[in-house]
């Protein structure tokens, strides 16, 4: 669908009207020289040929050369139109140039200089010339008071234009409770009208006539006008993202729902692509409220806004979402009746999503990691909730270090409150002892400062702190490094996999934490050990006199606890890591072609090709054996412009599956 922009750039699409010659006589018209001419092409018999730059140029007989500014080029219909003749020129008899375009190129100069020395052509220039002496006009004066106006108009919106981008690019609000000038309620647009107006004399006499008249008065500074340049500006870049994921063709989803601060359930839109320079992106459409939570809306939701971008569902490769049923369900989830529509929209679950979920199911795995995040909550809700007791804190950790809150979703932040309770474990024991013996303290107050400290006070406490900090530290790395927006899978499964025998390497420290938490605590007894006695069994008639196996405290936090989270953690990431392993089974060799032998490499390209037979033709597995000798061969040299002609099928099958390589790995 052409917009008005498009139709006054484009001759072909003009619509010849008084108006229209008005503009055309004062602003003049675009002749669209910087398009791109090689769609311009036409077939003839001895060779094809292209609409020449040189055509817009006249030379003279005395070799001095003149523009023809009376030419235009038109993208739709890939021809030239002669504009003052389109616009000015008699209604009968029209020429090839001013009716369905001329495109003859092999004849151009030819024709050009035919029509423009034609009596048709100079009664057009004449007549344009003619509506263009506004000087000779009766109306001169108006048109000069209306072009002032104009200037000065334009010149007002130049500015709140000006505002409103840079609002919008810092994601700041924009109005408050008052919308005067002069008002310190008026928040951040006009705010920064009011700072500009402070160097802008210009500005400063407009808000001081136009600024506080109220509505009904013409000043261009109010909330509507902010609103529609908020509007306009949102569809031009939305029209951007929607231009570049059609130029790039295959996309995938990635979508969520999720409250906003008024408990309104939001679905968020997020598009992921790869540009033309092979660059991945990921590209935040909008947020769409009260879709619903049931896959059959959040579908019908979904396929609007593709249709509404000018994108074919049909095109999507990819799907990414959590883990919930409605979402991920292979029968009736979102992800399913999207497959149904685009067959090859394969589902891969969010690698951060997947990975929240290792964390919280080994988290929930036994008694002493439930009380130790219990126990994280606790210290934070003790000190937070008092301003005095927060005092005492500060005042023994310093302004370096703090206690921090456990968040119920995001394990970031309990990585940062398990590590702050490690840097200021002994501060925070002190504060509280100082909250403990304080006379001045409420009982209740001081009983649950004397609770927390009993339990700090616990080797299995300290152990736990010390175990969680390694596990947290090293989970949230990885959870940082997938979420990058460059990352693909075969980098997901490689960081799931190093992740699993990190943890796996650690069944054998056991002792390591233990004398890490001996020095932390000062406690080197566990709590089941102090003061218990040795329980001995009455051995029944006829049992033989073998020596019992008694378990020390710490063997049962090891086999109890310790090893328990240890191998949840491990099972659970072997599990979400098989979702990515199937995906990236079709996928490696990719990375790996070099490595391989030419039957196994046929084999894998073949099976690539099946997968994907609208995609991929017939000569994907010769490129991929071609590409093969190329990168390892170090005489062969492609330019990186000449890759998309030798392995088209490769060029588009690489990046769009995040299997990058860099210039080195490409070209020998």
């Amino acid at each position: 669908m052409q917009t008005t922009e498009d139709q006054n750039k484009d001759p072909a699409l003009w619509e010849i009207n008084d108006t229209l010659r008005e503009i055309i006589a004062r602003c003049g018209f675009d002749q669209n020289k910087c398009s791109d001419f090689s769609k311009s092409e036409r077939v003839y018999a001895d060779q094809r040929r292209f609409l020449p730059v040189s055509i817009f140029q006249r030379k003279m007989k005395n070799n001095e050369v003149k523009d023809r500014n009376w030419l235009v080029y038109s993208e739709s219909k890939r021809s030239v139109y002669c504009g003052p003749c389109l616009a000015f020129g008699p209604l009968e008899n029209k020429t090839q140039f001013e009716n369905e375009g001329f495109n003859d190129w092999k004849n151009a100069e030819l024709r050009v200089a035919q029509h423009e020395n034609s009596a048709r052509h100079k009664s057009s220039i004449l007549s344009l010339k003619a509506r263009s002496a506004i000087d000779s006009r009766i109306d001169n004066l108006l048109h000069l008071q209306i072009d002032e106006e104009i200037t000065y108009w334009r010149s007002v919106l130049k500015r709140v234009v000006a505002v409103v981008k840079r609002l919008c690019s810092r994601g700041l609000a924009f109005r408050g409770k008052s919308e005067k000038f002069g008002d310190p309620h008026n928040w951040n647009y006009f705010m920064i009208l009011e700072l500009l107006a402070e160097f802008d004399p210009f500005l400063a006499s407009h808000i001081e006539r136009f600024g506080n008249q109220g509505s009904g008065s013409t000043s261009y500074l109010s909330k509507t006008v902010c609103d529609e340049f908020i509007l306009l500006m949102g569809h031009k870049v939305l029209k951007q993202i929607g231009d570049e994921i059609r130029r790039a063709k295959y996309f995938s989803l990635i979508i969520d729902s999720t409250p906003d601060i008024a408990h309104v359930d939001q679905l968020t839109f997020v598009i992921r692509y790869v540009s033309e320079t092979g660059e991945p992106c990921e590209r935040f459409l909008k947020f769409l409220p009260s879709v619903g939570h049931k896959a059959e809306e959040m579908f019908a939701a979904i396929a609007s806004e593709l249709k509404t971008l000018g994108l074919n569902i049909q095109d999507c490769r990819g799907q990414s979402y959590d883990n919930a049923a409605n979402m991920s369900g292979i029968y009736n989830g979102l992800q399913a009746k999207i497959q149904r529509q685009a067959p090859f929209a394969f589902f891969v679950p969010c690698s951060a999503h997947s990975l929240n979920l290792v964390a919280t199911a080994t988290a929930e795995s036994c008694t002493e990691a439930c009380r130790f995040f219990m126990l994280l909550q606790e210290i934070y809700v003790f000190f937070s909730s008092s301003t005095q007791r927060w005092k005492i804190l500060m005042t023994e950790v310093g302004e370096d270090k703090t206690v921090k809150r456990v968040n119920l979703t995001r394990w970031s932040a309990r990585e940062d409150a398990c590590k702050s309770l490690r840097d200021s474990w002994h501060e925070v024991i002190k504060a509280l002892e100082v909250i403990r013996d304080d006379c001045t303290e409420k009982p209740v107050t001081r009983n649950e400062a004397t609770g927390i400290l009993s339990k700090l006070n616990q080797l299995e406490t300290a152990l736990m702190v010390v175990v969680w900090n390694v596990f947290l530290e090293r989970i949230n790395k990885v959870n940082v490094q997938i979420q990058a927006s460059t990352v693909d899978l075969i980098t997901v499964a490689d960081l799931y996999e190093s992740l699993r025998k990190f943890f796996v390497d650690q069944r054998e420290n056991f002792k390591y934490f233990e004398e890490m938490a001996m020095e932390l605590s000062a406690s080197k007894q566990y709590a089941k050990d102090l003061g218990k006695r040795q329980p001995k069994r009455k051995k029944i008639a006829d049992e033989t006199p073998e020596e019992e196996i008694s378990m020390t405290a710490s063997d049962t936090f090891k086999i109890n606890t310790f090893l328990v989270i240890i191998d949840r953690l491990a099972s659970e990431l072997e599990k979400r890591k098989k979702a990515y392993d199937n995906f990236n089974e079709k996928f490696s060799f990719l990375t790996t072609m070099s490595e391989l032998s030419s039957s196994t490499l046929t084999k894998k390209a073949r099976s690539l090709e099946e997968t994907y037979p609208n995609d991929l033709e017939t000569e994907f597995v010769q490129e991929c054996i071609h590409f093969r000798s190329h990168i390892s061969s170090q005489s062969i040299l492609v330019k990186p412009e000449s890759l998309q002609n030798v392995y088209p099928n490769l060029d588009f099958i690489i990046p769009s599956y995040g299997f990058m390589y860099t210039s080195d790995e490409l070209f020998g």
